[in-house]
């Protein structure tokens, strides 16, 4: 906001303001609301249909007798595709039809295919994950793999729509909503595939009188989530217009060689190959403290499948929430000084939970049930929230 006024020595005048507010350096999300929406679904749709699957799916798997850790890490190779994108983004970003859009061009099949798998997956859920016998880990595996390369093309879509959907001076909000509306994908997806469809947690404390089976059943579900796919793509591709970047002043379109030289060029940089090290290499000090390994390690102490998934998915509200509080620490000329300085803790943090974990095998079993006192909830809630913080 600016002031302005007069010269003093002349005849005096009304102080006029200026309203700013709207300048190309300064956010201002008036008029980029609806945009902030649709990004903000997509990516919930990418957390429900990506790595919801892959937190929920081994949770119901690791309560079935005739699982192995040899099936578990076949399966979590799902999860792939979202490291190995980069293989196929140059040519996302190339080729499209520019009647349909830039970005709409690759969007709605995509979404269409995830909507025509998961009809599949709905109606063959019970076969391949029954409540009893050994389940079809392979055929599971390859349809979630797919899905998987088709998340992870729509995560490209999407990341480079944002920078386009949203005013210049807001794109600074796309990883935000990258942030929240996966993290809601995930927690959606995981609580409803594993809490919901549970027979003794709805009877416990969703039901006012027992009932056979789930709220809802995993099929169920999955024809759900196919539908809504389906029609949000439908009303995206009616209702929401694209840019025509071309009319940039400065646009350069790119062939799919030229998009592959330029990654190349990038891949050449030494601060990139230091920050890809590290990428790499960062998790193998925190393993022990892994969410995807410490909800088996708990199913299998015997902790009830249904509370692990409670706690673990109300995290992702502390997961959404913690960088919001902790942006005015992280923004600025060394974004990563926070980072390095939590490091150190959070390896150290990581030793807690393997203290825990064989503490918590230590329960004694009674009529085949362990009872696990309430001050272990408080201490494993406790610890998943120092951990999630740092």
């Amino acid at each position: 906001m600016v002031l302005q006024a007069k010269d003093p020595s002349k005849n005096l005048a009304p102080l006029t303001i200026v309203d700013d507010s709207n300048s190309a350096d300064v956010p201002n999300l008036k008029g980029d609301w609806h945009n902030i929406f649709v990004l903000v679904l997509l990516y919930t749709m990418q957390g429900i249909a990506g790595l919801g699957l892959s937190v929920g799916i081994p949770a119901l798997l690791q309560i079935n007798k005739n699982v192995t850790y040899k099936d578990q890490a076949l399966f979590s190779m799902v999860t792939w595709p979202f490291n190995l994108k980069m293989m196929w983004a140059p040519l996302v970003d190339a080729l499209y039809v520019q009647k349909i859009g830039r970005r709409k061009s690759w969007l709605i099949p995509v979404q269409y295919l995830i909507g025509g798998c998961f009809i599949y997956m709905g109606k063959n859920i019970d076969e391949w994950l029954p409540e009893t016998g050994k389940p079809d880990i392979l055929k599971m595996f390859y349809l979630i793999f797919f899905v998987s390369i088709l998340v992870a093309t729509q995560d490209i879509v999407v990341d480079a729509w944002a920078l386009t959907m949203l005013k210049k001076n807001n794109v600074v909000y796309a990883s935000t909503c990258n942030a929240v509306g996966v993290l809601s994908g995930i927690m959606i997806s995981s609580l409803f595939l594993t809490v919901f469809t549970s027979e003794d947690f709805c009877n416990k404390y969703l039901r006012f009188a027992p009932a056979t089976g789930g709220v809802v059943t995993k099929a169920y579900l999955f024809y759900f989530w196919a539908v809504l796919f389906i029609l949000i793509s439908t009303l995206i591709a009616i209702f929401k217009k694209e840019k025509d970047n071309r009319l940039e002043n400065n646009y350069v379109q790119l062939n799919i060689i030229q998009n592959y030289l330029l990654v190349l060029d990038i891949l050449k940089t030494p601060s990139i190959w230091v920050l890809s090290i590290a990428l790499l290499t960062t998790e193998i000090g925190f393993a022990a403290a892994d969410q995807s390994l410490l909800i088996l390690k708990l199913i299998d102490a015997g902790l009830p499948k249904d509370i692990v998934m409670v706690i673990i998915s109300s995290m992702y509200i502390v997961k959404i929430i913690t960088p919001i509080l902790l942006s005015k620490y992280t923004s600025g000329p060394k974004p990563m000084s926070v980072y390095l300085k939590v490091t150190p803790f959070r390896i150290i943090w990581s030793i807690t939970f393997v203290i825990f974990i064989y503490y918590t095998t230590k329960f004694t079993t009674t009529n085949g049930k362990i009872d696990f006192p309430i001050y272990y909830y408080v201490i494993l809630i406790f610890l998943f929230i120092i951990n999630n913080v740092s």
